[in-house]
């Protein structure tokens, strides 16, 4: 019987003491790390939550209708590119740094760099292993990047 485990298999959820960094610069984490961040920080939270971090808030996916919102992702991409063309460190954040954060820090990637959403989602999970793909939970992250 083989060891090796399943490239879809659940990932082990181990807590994450600093953001995850995924590209030079950019990191992606969770409430607790954009408290602690020196740099640009862009909330992805649904909502824009009270004694949010100072931060930049842009919803970039809505439960309620299980949609992303691609003019809102594309926006968030511009935003992080821009901070860091200006050399300073982002961070992309939400509560637990699990779901949205790492879904707007692959978008980054995927935009900015130009690799499919799936190669950037890799690049985030490598770095922060309790990533969620989007592909698992987003509704309609097929017909946003034509999978």
């Amino acid at each position: 019987m083989s060891s090796a485990k399943s490239k879809n298999a659940p990932r082990a959820k181990r807590p994450s003491k600093t953001p995850s960094e995924i590209a030079p610069g950019v990191y992606v984490g969770n409430w607790d790390d954009a408290v602690k961040f020196q740099g640009a920080r862009f909330c992805v939270l649904d909502e824009e939550p009270e004694g949010m971090p100072p931060s930049q808030h842009i919803a970039i996916y809505s439960e309620k209708v299980d949609r992303a919102d691609r003019k809102n992702l594309d926006r968030l991409a511009k935003e992080m590119k821009s901070a860091r063309d200006r050399g300073m460190p982002v961070l992309v954040f939400c509560g637990h740094g699990i779901y949205r954060s790492p879904f707007g820090g692959a978008w980054y990637l995927h935009r900015s760099e130009g690799i499919s959403l799936e190669s950037a989602y890799a690049r985030v999970r490598e770095a922060r292993p309790k990533a969620h793909r989007g592909l698992d939970w987003i509704g309609n992250l097929a017909e946003l990047t034509g999978l």
